[in-house]
């Protein structure tokens, strides 16, 4: 299936959104990538799926090019309340009736507060590997571990006037206010943005968007308590899922060696008699 591209000026940044497949009488997917995941990586995903999806590059990755990290200012905020509500407004104008969002990781966080915050009225959400970044889930050990790790992302950020990910094997090049955002929900497990009034935990708590939240078995960057978390977060109504864990199945490569195994979790929760339609 030949992808076709798309260039959106989004506050003086050109966002890149491919588009795989027409609009049918369902709704379409608007998928949102892992931080510091480029878009290109889920190709194998978008190709498998029979249904009408547009992906959208988060700005920094190479489709969506900000000339200097140090100096951008976008974080979260910016993601869920500028640059979602445009690919969705072009998903509109492609001949989508209505819109699933669909996220990975960041992805997912993303499109939960875009939805109960109203930036976005999609028909539903379903995330993927996508929870708390806080330790309150884990063992005592395991909690000083991470609160370490996020201090430690922290301070590199704050000395380099942004995170160069790319050198750590983690979430990208990315800038300052994004890992703020970041470290404040895994520091407190609770969103508050730089910049941003809207009370995003209340917003959750009162969401009725339909969601599907799916953990992946083995997954430790996210496991299951931490999706368990998020999910406790949201207002409803909301489903929680596991899928067992495959050769190669983590929490990236899913995407790419498995994609059947998540488009028929969600396609078969779409269609359910009981689900979001």
């Amino acid at each position: 299936m030949t992808a076709q591209t798309h260039r959106l000026d989004v506050d003086r940044v050109q966002v890149g959104v491919r588009e795989y497949g027409e609009p049918g009488a369902g709704p379409s997917v608007v998928f949102l990538p892992a931080m510091g995941v480029p878009l290109r990586y889920y190709e194998p995903l978008f190709e498998a799926w029979p249904r009408h999806v547009i992906g959208v590059e988060w700005r920094g990755q190479p489709e969506s090019r900000v000339a200097d990290l140090r100096r951008a200012r976008f974080g979260y905020s910016d993601l869920l309340r500028v640059d979602l509500p445009a690919v969705v407004a072009l998903a509109a104008d492609r001949g989508a009736p209505q819109v699933v969002l669909v996220g990975h990781s960041l992805g997912g966080q993303i499109a939960l507060l875009a939805a109960a915050s109203g930036t976005v009225r999609p028909a539903a959400v379903v995330t993927v590997a996508t929870g708390t970044s806080s330790p309150t889930h884990l063992p005592l050990v395991l909690r000083w571990q991470r609160r370490l790790g996020v201090s430690v992302v922290r301070t590199i950020t704050w000395a380099a006037g942004h995170w160069p990910g790319d050198r750590f094997r983690f979430a990208g090049r990315q800038p300052r206010t994004l890992i703020r955002d970041w470290a404040y929900e895994a520091r407190h497990g609770r969103y508050r943005f730089a910049g941003d009034p809207t009370d995003y935990e209340a917003a959750l708590t009162g969401s009725r968007v339909p969601a599907l939240l799916i953990d992946l078995a083995g997954d430790r960057m996210i496991p299951a308590g931490a999706v368990d978390h998020l999910a406790a977060r949201v207002g409803g109504p909301v489903e929680r899922a596991s899928l067992s864990q495959r050769a190669g199945f983590d929490h990236f490569s899913w995407a790419r060696r498995a994609p059947r195994v998540v488009i028929d979790r969600i396609e078969t929760w779409l269609g359910a008699p009981a689900g979001p339609r």
